[in-house]
């Protein structure tokens, strides 16, 4: 068990042991989810290679990118968590 203090940001530091063991390096995308009160859980988000992401995510309608990135990524890692976007 490893314990560590809240800053006033509202921010936890994970350790380098905690960091290894989880497979997390800097600039990975996690996935933070409240599953009890009191209980976090976080995952790593494995990055998608550039041809996976347009075989799993056509687009056929033009685009904005700065209005639809925030869905776009919240889609994606609904679809790596294996979640529907009831959830």
């Amino acid at each position: 068990m490893v314990l560590e203090r809240v800053d006033s940001g509202g921010q936890i530091v994970l350790p380098a042991d905690v960091q290894r063991a989880a497979g997390l390096a800097p600039g990975d995308m996690v996935s933070i989810d409240v599953t009890d009160r009191g209980t976090v859980e976080i995952r790593r988000i494995r990055p998608l290679r550039f041809a996976e992401a347009l075989r799993r995510y056509r687009i056929e309608v033009p685009i904005d990118e700065a209005i639809d990135r925030e869905r776009w990524q919240d889609v994606a890692a609904r679809d790596v968590l294996g979640q529907s976007e009831d959830a």
